[in-house]
């Protein structure tokens, strides 16, 4: 599994609702970001799986702007190959 954190923009106003949103998935953990409206949204999934989750993530309604913060492969590096992803 890959890790990756990504800042949330929002508004004031929209705040409330895109946490929500966000944090239902389950596969995420949304923390506030200190003094703003922003949040920080971390997700654990396969990296395979990231674009689209990250397009998920900017088409949530009040999310102004998406940006990837951190991204870890370590996980899927460490993981020994199966001959269909050699080939």
């Amino acid at each position: 599994m890959a890790v990756a954190s990504f800042i949330v923009q929002t508004s004031k106003d929209g705040l409330a609702g895109v946490k929500d949103a966000l944090s239902r998935r389950p596969d995420a953990t949304v923390l506030p970001w200190e003094g703003s409206p922003d949040l920080v949204v971390v997700i654990e999934r396969p990296s395979d799986e990231l674009p689209a989750v990250e397009r998920a993530i900017r088409t949530t309604p009040g999310v102004v702007a998406v940006a990837a913060a951190y991204l870890s492969l370590e996980d899927e590096m460490a993981r020994p190959e199966t001959p269909r992803e050699r080939a």
